[in-house]
């Protein structure tokens, strides 16, 4: 679904089958037209809270402060919040969400949020228990579902990467070797410059010792 293209018509559709399937889960929070069109943070957190009390899904996956919406005021906190949730229903059901917490948090893509929410009652209602123990370990232990893709791409190009930077490096050198031998060697003529300036100075002193020595 694009945001653009779901119409009222069909972002009435979604929202009904929001209604039909988590709407018969959890009695609480109301989930009324207008919440599921444009879903508050607050509402999102009720239902994931209500759905785990409910189910046992999602069980051990959010700490105390985590569980209390009024602890997460930074938009940060609500984009980690949701997506918890969404990896876990990723994981649970063992396919990809396509759906942003920064969006959602933003009140954008409704259409996809509600998706999510049909899905997360899918993993609710038939992966509580072991499939859920599992999926929370999993995020616990820093999985993420969020853009796998590009996660994965990451995963790749990182040897690239090092090895770009191995490649890099030798180049590189030659510069720094060029550099610090320009320092070491200025370095070195200073210091011999002032060898020999002290020596000029101390032949000199010798040279008037001498002569004085002599005049006397």
């Amino acid at each position: 679904w694009d945001a653009a293209m779901a119409s009222e018509e069909e972002m009435a559709g979604i929202i009904t089958g929001t209604q039909d399937t988590l709407g018969k889960l959890i009695t609480k929070p109301k989930l009324t037209e207008k919440l599921l069109k444009k879903p508050p943070f607050r509402f999102l957190h009720d239902i994931v809270m209500e759905v785990t009390r409910s189910t046992t899904f999602g069980q051990g996956l959010y700490t105390t402060e985590e569980s209390d919406a009024a602890q997460l005021s930074e938009k940060q906190t609500k984009v980690d919040f949701l997506n918890k949730a969404i990896s876990l229903t990723s994981f649970a059901l063992g396919e990809k969400i396509d759906v942003s917490a920064n969006k959602i948090v933003a009140g954008l893509e409704p259409e996809k949020t509600n998706a999510w929410l049909q899905k997360f009652h899918s993993a609710a209602t038939t992966c509580a228990g072991p499939k859920s123990d599992e999926a929370v370990q999993r995020v616990l232990s820093g999985e993420s579902a969020a853009a796998p893709k590009e996660k994965k791409k990451k995963k790749e190009e990182a040897p690239a990467e090092k090895e770009k930077e191995k490649a890099a490096a030798p180049a590189a050198a030659p510069e720094d070797a060029a550099a610090a031998a320009e320092a070491e060697e200025k370095k070195k003529k200073e210091e011999a410059r002032r060898k020999k300036k002290e020596k000029e100075e101390k032949r000199k002193a010798e040279e008037a010792a001498a002569a004085a020595a002599a005049g006397a």
